[in-house]
């Protein structure tokens, strides 16, 4: 059994080599029409586009000049895989935020606050960081609930 955000075998998905900042602009529809086809809402969409773009841009800039992004999708989830070619992340860099003085920096820490499930493997042979959204299945009622 998979869990939600992970794509099943036989997922529909696609992978997007040499992606470079031209290019970005393309992607970036290509995850909000799968995220919204998959159910998510129109705000956690836009969010996780946004994750997604700040990620492809992190691997264009710090990762070889370009990215291989994978957009797969299964009922109710998106995973999105951006692989670069870089040297790696460094191992002091931590998603946190940096002081307002600071320039640049908030990319991780933004993509850690706008979707909640992130994966990052990195080494000196490359980066590659996973993210997914699965919709969320709430049950309302609007009968009270008995707390006897």
């Amino acid at each position: 059994m998979t869990s939600p955000g992970t794509p099943r075998p036989g997922a529909d998905g696609a992978t997007l080599h040499g992606v470079t900042a031209p290019g970005v602009a393309a992607v970036r529809h290509r995850v909000t029409d799968a995220a919204l086809g998959v159910g998510l809402a129109p705000e956690r969409a836009e969010q996780f586009t946004i994750a997604v773009n700040e990620v492809m841009i992190n691997a264009i800039q710090h990762g070889g000049g370009s990215a291989d992004v994978t957009v797969e999708t299964s009922p109710g989830a998106v995973v999105v895989t951006v692989r670069d070619h870089g040297a790696g992340i460094p191992g002091d860099l931590s998603p946190r935020l940096p002081s307002p003085q600071t320039l640049g920096g908030r990319g991780l820490w933004l993509v850690h606050h706008l979707c909640e499930n992130v994966t990052i493997d990195t080494s000196t042979a490359g980066t590659v960081v996973t993210l997914s959204a699965a919709v969320s299945h709430r049950v309302t009622s609007d009968r009270p609930v008995d707390t006897r």
